[in-house]
């Protein structure tokens, strides 16, 4: 197994440095809330030489991992389109949502991940200091989504055996699941659920969704009853956004004054670009009616340096 002089040697970072911020990382740390989709989340987000430390182990460590196919959150080259496209046009579709993530993974858990992973007792609660904080992945570090999911790994193979089983079509994006397929599919919503728990999660009581073809049939706001496209919903929603930016300026819509703002608008776009890009363009072309502060008038969706 892998010690704590290897795991130097792997981020090219001296032993030294490594123990000293782990041993004091939380002061490394600054608490900051967000608006983050309809919830306002506590977002923890590392400072300095950990960000730094973080940032390696990403690179170096967590990248370089597999992960199944069926997973699309948190990666490269992976998007809601390609997570909704295997659903598409199936008679039932199986959706569910595991509840508060992030706080739910523990160090224990991460600690064990790491000692899977090959490092000995010692770097892997050295590894485990360095991207936990308050006994759960901190939303806001560079490790805890790639962190998450391999820790959803577990769960993945689970699932993966079930609908294989059954002759399913299986997506995970990020603390999302989907099964699809025939309509006895709707029966195994119960197994589903139970396999999430055995897995040490909870399934969103208010998010767990069987929906026929019949219905509206929804994931991570693409409608995949006939073919992949933004749903209706969704688009209004944030048409009206830019309508009211553009109508009462920015302080109407952003509430919660997020710095960050207008990079958050620009990646809703271009998500609802991808997925329909005649759409996408109507709503770039309120974006850019929007008056930014001065700060923030360079760039755009679609800026060139």
């Amino acid at each position: 197994m892998k010690d704590q002089q290897v795991l130097s040697t792997e981020l090219a970072v001296p032993l030294r440095l490594l123990r000293g911020v782990a041993s004091n990382h939380k002061k490394f740390y600054m608490y900051q809330r967000r608006q983050i989709g309809k919830k306002r989340r506590l977002l923890r987000i590392p400072t300095g030489p950990l960000r730094e430390i973080q940032q390696t182990i990403k690179k170096k460590l967590l990248d370089p991992m597999p992960l199944p196919p069926s997973m699309h959150g948190w990666r490269r080259k992976r998007s809601p389109k390609t997570y909704s496209r295997e659903h598409v046009a199936q008679q039932v579709v199986v959706n569910a949502d595991i509840q508060n993530f992030f706080p739910s993974v523990g160090a224990g858990r991460v600690y064990g991940f790491w000692v899977e992973a090959g490092y000995d007792p010692g770097a892997a609660k050295l590894l485990t200091l360095l991207t936990t904080l308050d006994n759960q992945l901190p939303q806001g570090s560079p490790t805890s989504q790639s962190l998450g999911n391999q820790i959803l790994r577990g769960l993945e193979t689970r699932l993966a055996g079930l609908a294989n089983q059954h002759d399913l079509n299986l997506g995970i994006y990020g603390d999302e699941v989907a099964l699809s397929g025939r309509r006895r599919t709707a029966r195994l919503k119960g197994l589903v659920l139970k396999i999430i728990e055995q897995e040490g999660f909870a399934a969103n009581p208010g998010k767990i969704k069987v929906m026929p073809r019949d219905q509206r049939q929804e994931l991570t706001g693409v409608v995949v009853n006939k073919k992949s496209s933004p749903g209706r919903a969704t688009y209004r929603e944030l048409r009206a956004v830019l309508h009211n930016c553009i109508r009462f300026g920015l302080e109407s819509q952003n509430r919660q004054a997020n710095p960050k703002f207008k990079e958050h608008l620009q990646g809703r776009i271009a998500q609802l670009q991808y997925l329909n890009p005649r759409l996408g363009h109507q709503l770039l072309a309120d974006f850019q009616l929007i008056q930014w502060p001065e700060s923030d008038r360079r760039g755009g969706p679609n800026a060139t340096r």
